[in-house]
């Protein structure tokens, strides 16, 4: 029996590890609490995102991302704030677009066959925490440009990445961590 490229492509485990790996995204958008003096919440996600791409690899990383994203913006509240499209009218959406280029990123930069060794997974963690900030801050400053309420480069930089950056980098060093271990405990599940 010939088996067609598309079910080649796309095989049933790979379908199922990026629906667990969305799912496993959402549930930890619940895991947040208010920082107080930002419009951004201090959630999980930034962790699962990173350990999403450094387990499932750049496209299949991205692409779990990408679902969690359709899942939101159909309306189920697993964003910070709810669901839905008006997440997107939001800081938080900024945050939003940048997982998937995060999950890419950590997931290029956190391939097996770079050099890199042990060190590898948290180059790459920092690599998706930086990629995140690449399309997030952007993203915020031409929405408020748009609202008619410019933010100058300086405080953008401060309230929206320098307030996150030392816990994202301690959810980079948990995602490199976690990445590791399971890769060590299921070696065959996780191979790109």
């Amino acid at each position: 029996m010939r088996v067609t490229s598309a079910r080649k492509a796309f095989p049933a485990i790979r379908i199922t590890r990026i629906a667990l790996a969305a799912a496993l995204v959402c549930v930890a958008s619940f895991v947040r609490f208010p920082l107080g003096f930002v419009p951004v919440m201090f959630t999980a996600q930034v962790y699962m995102v990173l350990t999403v791409g450094l387990l499932l690899g750049a496209k299949d990383g991205a692409l779990a991302i990408v679902v969690y994203l359709l899942i939101g913006l159909a309306g189920v509240p697993v964003f910070t704030r709810g669901g839905g499209f008006g997440a997107l009218a939001s800081p938080e959406g900024g945050y939003l677009c940048g997982f998937v280029a995060s999950a890419f990123a950590a997931g290029l930069a956190g391939d097996p066959r770079r050099a890199g060794g042990s060190r590898r997974d948290y180059i790459a963690a920092i690599a998706g925490i930086a990629a995140c900030y690449a399309v997030a801050l952007p993203y915020i400053a031409a929405l408020q440009a748009v609202l008619g309420n410019p933010v100058e480069a300086g405080r953008l930089f401060a309230a929206y990445c320098l307030a996150f950056i030392p816990m994202d980098i301690i959810k980079g060093v948990m995602a490199a961590l976690t990445a590791r271990g399971l890769r060590r405990a299921a070696p065959g599940l996780f191979a790109r």
